[in-house]
């Protein structure tokens, strides 16, 4: 299956309040796990790796707070055989 990147973003007691998945969809995790930690360092503010979560987390220049996380893709449609 083919994984995605979907961004959390966190309230201030650490709730996520938004679910917005990233493209594009890599065939390898270690893609997406890569381009996470791409997308967390360009928020402008702390970022790092949430070891616990297994995810990137960031912090932008307005104080909100976002978690990268890898997951399964799902896909649409029929694949034919």
């Amino acid at each position: 299956m083919p994984f995605q990147i979907v961004r959390l973003e966190l309230s201030e007691s650490g709730e996520v309040i938004a679910r917005r998945p990233l493209q594009p969809v890599f065939e390898l995790r270690d893609d997406a796990s890569a381009l996470a930690e791409f997308d967390a360092g360009r928020c402008e503010g702390e970022c790092g790796y949430d070891a616990e979560r297994d995810c990137w987390w960031a912090r932008d220049s307005q104080g909100r707070t976002f978690r990268f996380v890898v997951e399964q893709a799902e896909v649409e449609g029929d694949i034919a055989a």
